[in-house]
């Protein structure tokens, strides 16, 4: 059998090459897209607000307490805001919807004003006019200056127009609880962390 140097080595040669380099770029360009995808996944990441998943994870952690520890939790989010609460404050929340009875000083002016608290945590539904105009009745009975009323969730558009037609109300949603926790530190701890500036990262 006579070897043919053409045919038998460098077509062939030529043939196995040309399959292996083949091969190489089917690898490369799936590891390329593999990258681009592992990127596009970091990108995602990175572009995810930690503060957004912390205010999430609040909310629900909100959620989940019980009504009594709710309404710690709203007198403990007004005491930071300069009220005082008395005894009479905490024991009567099975009394006219008052939860939290005390007095807010005004440095400005030396007034000081008796204050109200409602606290509804609400997981379904929203606070509604009916939920209002019962505190609006409760403020009247004990002759407070104004009241605040407190949940987790939403007030109707009823219950925002009931509150703007009696006796002073400072309505709290959810969404402004959470910036309160994050305002005054409410048993919350600030993290540190560092991202490198530009300088770092041009070439």
């Amino acid at each position: 059998m006579t070897l043919d140097v053409e045919t038998d080595v460098r077509d062939k040669a030529k043939a196995y090459w040309e399959a292996s380099r083949s091969k190489k770029k089917i690898k490369i360009d799936n590891l390329s897209e593999a990258e681009e995808e592992n990127e596009d996944e970091d990108e995602i990441i990175a572009d995810k607000d930690p503060v957004d998943d912390f205010k999430t994870e609040l909310q629900q952690a909100i959620a989940n307490m019980s009504p009594a520890k709710f309404e710690q939790f709203a007198r403990a989010s007004l005491t930071k805001m300069g009220v005082k609460f008395t005894e009479k404050g905490v024991k009567v929340s099975n009394d006219g919807g008052i939860d939290g009875y005390g007095y807010h000083r005004d440095d400005d002016d030396f007034r000081t004003t008796r204050v109200v608290i409602q606290c509804k945590r609400y997981n379904t539904g929203k606070v509604s006019e009916p939920d209002i105009n019962g505190f609006l009745g409760a403020m009247s009975k004990f002759q407070a200056d104004y009241g605040v009323f407190i949940t987790n969730n939403l007030f109707t558009e009823q219950a925002r127009k009931a509150a703007a037609e009696g006796k002073p109300i400072t309505l709290i949603d959810g969404s402004e609880l959470i910036n309160l926790v994050i305002k005054y530190r409410l048993y919350i701890t600030p993290v540190t962390t560092y991202v490198l500036d530009d300088f770092y990262l041009d070439e």
